[in-house]
C-alpha cells in the first residue's frame, strides 16, 4: 500500500485574458499550493478493476471521480492487468477552487508510477493529468507557479511564503464551467501579472499579499454576494487581503500573524463551520512508502 497526501491550492492572481476556439479559456495566473490536504491510499489488485473509496458521501466514487478516471487512462496506454482500490479521505472541500479534485488525481498518477513501475517522467504524468483537468499538471508539481495558456503552461517562480492564510467554504459550491460559462468579455484582462510577480521574485510577499486579483470574483459574486461578506469579515479581522480562490466559492484571507488569524477564527468559524486555518507549502504532493 502507498499513502500520499493532496495539497490544496489558491489563486494568488488570475486574470482572463480571452476565450479560445476550443471553448476553453486563456488565463495568467499565480497559483501557490497550501498545507490543507487529502489523504490517498493506493493498494494494487489482482482482480483488474477499480474500486474508489472516500469518508465524503458527495464526492462520487464512479467514472466521474478523477482518481478513477487517472487509473483507467493509465490502465489502458500502459495494458496494465492489475487492478487498485483507491481510498479518499477528504479534508479538501469539493466545489471550492482548491483543487481538492485536481490534487486527488495528481496523487493516484505519481502514486500508481511508483505502484505499478511505469518509470514515468514529469511530462507523462502532467499529460495525462491534463486530460482529466487542467490545474492537474500544477497540483504535480506544486508549490508556487505562473500559470498560462489554459493553466497547463508552468514557470515555477520563487517560493512564496505565508503561515497565517485563513480558507472558508461557504454554504454553496461553484461549478468551474457554471463560472465560465457566466464570464463575459468585459471580464476580460482587467488585471496585469507584473507587480505580483516582481514582488515574489524580491520576497516581498506583504507587497505581493496586497497585489491579489481575481477575474472571477466578480461573477460569482452576482450570484452569491456572500462573497463580498466574507472577504469583508476577512478585512474587519485583520487580514491583509483577502480574495475568492478559483471559480469559488472559498475565499481566502492572508493574515499578519498567528494572533490576528486566531483571533478572525474563532469568530469567522462560528458563522461559517468550514472554516480552516493553513499555510503555503513547496509542494503539491507528498509520498510516504
Amino acid at each position: 500500500m502507498i499513502k500520499l497526501y493532496s495539497y490544496g491550492k489558491i489563486n494568488l492572481f488570475l486574470n482572463v485574458k480571452e476565450k479560445l476556439k476550443t471553448g476553453y479559456h486563456s488565463l495568467s495566473s499565480v497559483m501557490q499550493s497550501v498545507e490543507m490536504h487529502d489523504e490517498i491510499l493506493l493498494e494494487s489488485s489482482h482482480n483488474n478493476e477499480i474500486v474508489v473509496e472516500c469518508n465524503d458521501p458527495f464526492v462520487p466514487v464512479n467514472e466521474k471521480n478523477t482518481c478513477y478516471k487517472a487509473a483507467s487512462i493509465i490502465k489502458e496506454i500502459y495494458h496494465i492487468k492489475f487492478g487498485v482500490i483507491i481510498k479518499i479521505n477528504k479534508t479538501i472541500p469539493s466545489e471550492a477552487g482548491l483543487a481538492g479534485g485536481s490534487g486527488n488525481c495528481a496523487a493516484v498518477i505519481q502514486g500508481l508510477n511508483i505502484l505499478w513501475n511505469l518509470n514515468l517522467t514529469e511530462d507523462e504524468m502532467s499529460k495525462i493529468g491534463l486530460e482529466i483537468g487542467a490545474d492537474v499538471p500544477f497540483c504535480l508539481t506544486g508549490g508556487t507557479c505562473l500559470a498560462e495558456g489554459i493553466g497547463d503552461e508552468l514557470t515555477k517562480l520563487k517560493d512564496f511564503v505565508w503561515n497565517d492564510i485563513l480558507i472558508v467554504k461557504p454554504g454553496f459550491s461553484m461549478s468551474t464551467a457554471f463560472v465560465y460559462n457566466n464570464l463575459t468579455p468585459d471580464y476580460y484582462n482587467l488585471y496585469k501579472a507584473n507587480d505580483m510577480l516582481n514582488y515574489i521574485s524580491l520576497c516581498d510577499y506583504d507587497c505581493a499579499a496586497l497585489s491579489v486579483k481575481n477575474t472571477l470574483e466578480g461573477v460569482v459574486e452576482k450570484f452569491h454576494p456572500e462573497i463580498y461578506d466574507i472577504k469583508k469579515s476577512m478585512i474587519q479581522n485583520g487580514a491583509l487581503s483577502s480574495i475568492m480562490t478559483g471559480s469559488g466559492s472559498a475565499v481566502f484571507g492572508l493574515f499578519p500573524d498567528r494572533k490576528s488569524i486566531e483571533t478572525a477564527y474563532a469568530k469567522i468559524s462560528s458563522i461559517y463551520p468550514q472554516t480552516f486555518i493553513t499555510g503555503t507549502t513547496t509542494e503539491g504532493i507528498k509520498l510516504f512508502v
